[in-house]
């Protein structure tokens, strides 16, 4: 017979979002797995289920726990089994009762209950949960319409729960060696399962015993009786838990320490994105420069996490652990560069909560600026792997020795410019009084400066083109279009002085005169078609700009 999975706590996990109590991960099973829905059914009926009625399902899990605690539990160790109890909200939708019923959950799977492993129940007596006889499973209201010894419970829409109120049922199973794990693109674990039920008339006799009520077979080492009276007879569904899954990761930082940049020492990592200091200077001759990696076990409830590998952008390989298997670390960007000395070699696993930090020793040359970042990978110490893991960027300077001169600089004449103007453009329906030609404006463009609807070349920014209530683009996002400064196009321009307005930000350079002057010209034009889609005749719009420039040494 397929019996109850059991299992036993061997030990206590502590901070997982709100689990205080023992759970249960990867323990082994003491009976056989039992099998899905599908391959039930295939023990009495070589049939493919096809599952399309809808007279009992499970409409919701509520209550989820630990079994040994009744603590809730709102996440879970990824690759990782745990135990627990919930609440399940049987709902029928007919009034005639359904009767022996199959509730399948999947424990191996994100998509469905049909195949593969499975916890099988029924709809129980109360009765104490396997792992804790302090707390009840089973239907708060069973109830079975079949003649003794057949005690596998039934229901109907009539049936009334105390929790979820009429027409449900509320059974409270344990479900065992559920595999921790989300669909692709989600963080939260969900609940694949099938539900299975026979009706009045077609009923086989299904009898399941105290104290535990397992899955029940017909006889020992018989078929199953918790199935589908027939293929269309069962209700399938993958249902959201509020169950995070739980990955290793950790924060990196790191800080240095030099002869000149001592204080203080070691570095404080306070502010993980900037420790102090992360910014240190040598004498101008050099010398030995002291880093700090700082790895914090705070970014996750997952757990303890073993360090693999620490690499560094500018020396190359810190530590590496034999085990390791990825990939090495990349040569270090200082060429030459050598490791004195590390104190990486010694890290020992880091409890959620808590850090580690260990040191590497450098030369550092005269007149060199180095910028380097730490990156780190491991592996949770139950599941999972992390990294590269990336800290933030430290520099270290160190100058020449210093020399003393005079330098005189005077000013000698501007002998070339450039600048930045702003245009404002209108374009405006000029047909004659009296007529209705709407015009449309599709592009605006400049003789000097091309399209000036986009950033592009010399346009550094424009209101032209950009829709009414939106930021300006470029220099002129401070601005917003308005129906006189922007507008999307095309544009229809109305008749009798109709105008588009708008702004744009040009810049142009040119050598200057002997005034210290230079002049620029350029021409605005416009794509303008009339309410026939006849091409518009347009007055140039021309503009000549002068610009001086004054050079007065202060």
């Amino acid at each position: 017979m397929i019996g109850t999975i059991k299992t036993r706590c061997l030990g206590k996990l502590v901070g997982l979002g709100g689990i205080t109590g023992c759970l249960l991960f990867g323990l082994p099973q003491t009976t056989s797995a039992q099998t899905c829905l599908q391959e039930e059914y295939n023990k009495v009926q070589k049939q493919k289920l096809n599952c399309t009625a809808n007279d009992v399902r499970i409409a919701a899990v509520t209550n989820i726990r630990d079994p040994l605690t009744g603590a809730t539990l709102t996440s879970c160790i990824a690759g990782q089994t745990f135990n627990f109890l919930a609440d399940f909200e049987i709902v029928t939708s007919s009034s005639q009762a359904r009767e022996n019923i199959g509730l399948y959950i999947a424990t191996n799977s994100t998509t469905q209950a049909l195949t593969g492993s499975c916890v099988d129940n029924i709809v129980q007596p109360k009765h104490p949960c396997p792992s804790n006889s302090s707390i009840s499973c089973g239907s708060d209201n069973y109830h079975s319409t079949d003649p003794a010894p057949d005690n596998c419970g039934d229901t109907s829409s009539n049936d009334s729960s105390p929790t979820f109120g009429a027409g449900a049922e509320k059974v409270t199973l344990e479900i065992d060696n559920f595999l921790c794990e989300a669909p692709a693109g989600q963080n939260n674990a969900v609940l694949p399962n099938c539900t299975s039920w026979q009706i009045p008339g077609g009923t086989i006799q299904c009898v399941s015993p105290a104290p535990d009520f397992p899955y029940p077979l017909n006889g020992p080492g018989g078929t199953p009786t918790a199935i589908p009276g027939s293929p269309s007879k069962c209700n399938c569904s993958v249902i959201q838990l509020p169950i995070s899954i739980q990955s290793p990761s950790i924060n990196v930082a790191k800080g240095c320490n030099t002869a000149t940049t001592n204080s203080p020492n070691p570095p404080d990592f306070t502010n993980l994105s900037m420790p102090n200091p992360s910014s240190c200077t040598l004498s101008p001759e050099g010398g030995q420069v002291t880093y700090t990696v700082d790895m914090v076990n705070d970014k996750s409830n997952f757990g303890s996490v073993v360090i693999d590998q620490i690499c560094d952008s500018a020396y190359g390989t810190v530590f590496q652990a034999g085990s390791f298997t990825g990939q090495g670390c990349a040569a270090g960007s200082v060429t030459g560069g050598t490791i004195l000395s590390t104190t990486c070699n010694s890290l020992s696993s880091i409890a959620f909560g808590a850090s580690e930090t260990c040191t590497f020793i450098v030369n550092q040359a005269e007149h060199t600026t180095v910028d380097n970042t730490a990156t780190v990978s491991g592996h949770g110490s139950t599941a999972g792997k992390f990294g590269p893991t990336s800290s933030n960027q430290v520099e270290v300077v160190s100058n020449e020795a210093p020399t003393t001169g005079t330098i005189v600089k005077t000013f000698g004449g501007n002998t070339s410019g450039c600048a930045t103007v702003r245009y404002n453009v209108q374009v405006k329906n000029t047909s004659a009084a009296g007529t209705d030609e709407t015009l449309s404006l599709s592009a605006l463009n400049d003789s000097a400066f091309g399209n000036i609807t986009s950033l592009q070349g010399s346009v550094l920014g424009t209101t032209c083109g950009v829709a009414v209530g939106q930021p300006g683009l470029g220099s002129l996002s401070g601005v917003n279009a308005s129906s006189t400064n922007g507008g999307i196009l095309p544009a229809s321009i109305s008749p009798n002085n109709g105008a588009y307005s708008c702004q744009f930000d040009g810049n142009f350079c040119s050598a200057l005169d002997s005034s210290g002057c230079f002049t620029h010209s350029n021409t605005v034009s416009a794509t303008l078609t009339g309410d026939e889609s006849e091409v518009v005749s347009l007055t140039p719009g021309t503009l000549n700009l002068k610009e001086c420039l004054i050079g007065t040494p202060q």
